[in-house]
């Protein structure tokens, strides 16, 4: 074999080797393309496929979320119309020993003030069932000067002792009194008073006289039919 046949047998393997190097090294780089986007696309499906079930998951919570305020706020209501029936219960209740209290303040008071008074019974078809009369009745005090001009006028100076005077010889507190009466009994140091508890249990005229620099003195209750 002569030396030119023998160049060119080695250029020709290398030739071909080269060849096949550069078809396999293509076929490399392609099934490397291939399993980057593969790959690529298996991961983004698996990242919206995730997205996507937590979206889905969403409204399931949000609902959850509103049954359970919701539910919240029927026991809110529901705890609020209880609490209001229990302090309209117990204001009530509290309503009622007031009046029981006040009810037996007043029993109280008239019989304090009648405890040392003479009573006398009324005579038949007088319209006075009793007469009481109290040696140890005092005047209730004054803030007006003399000399001193009786003034019958509600709301007055003299309207609120003689009222004073009212309650402080029957025993019926001021706020528990019905005035149906309250004026001149003849002279101008007299005055009567015609009262009554609210509830109308029993009926009172009041006699009172006016003590100078000390006020209006009770002197003497008919108990009336």
């Amino acid at each position: 074999m002569s030396n030119n046949q023998f160049s060119s047998s080695r250029y020709e393997k290398r030739d071909k080797k080269r060849k096949t190097n550069i078809v396999l090294n293509t076929l490399i780089g392609i099934v490397l393309v291939l399993i980057f986007v593969i790959g690529s696309q298996l991961i983004l499906g698996a990242n919206q496929s995730e997205k996507t079930a937590k979206y889905n998951e969403q409204p399931d919570i949000k609902l959850a979320s509103e049954e359970d305020q919701t539910e919240d706020s029927m026991e809110t209501e529901v705890e609020e119309t209880e609490t209001e029936e229990t302090e309209g219960t117990e204001k009530d209740q509290e309503d009622t020993e007031q009046e029981s209290q006040q009810q037996a303040g007043t029993d109280e008071n008239m019989t304090d003030s009648f405890e040392q008074a003479t009573i006398t019974e009324g005579d038949p078809g007088s319209g006075i069932a009793e007469t009481i009369e109290n040696q140890a009745w005092e005047p209730v005090g004054t803030s007006q000067s003399e000399p001193h001009t009786a003034n019958y006028t509600k709301g007055s100076q003299d309207w609120n002792e003689m009222t004073k005077a009212l309650s402080y010889a029957t025993g019926i507190p001021e706020s528990d009194m019905i005035i149906w009466f309250l004026g001149n009994n003849g002279g101008p140091n007299d005055a009567a008073g015609t009262i009554s508890p609210k509830d109308q249990s029993a009926k009172y005229k009041v006699y009172l006289t006016w003590v100078e620099g000390k006020g209006w003195k009770p002197t003497k209750i008919e108990k009336l039919n």
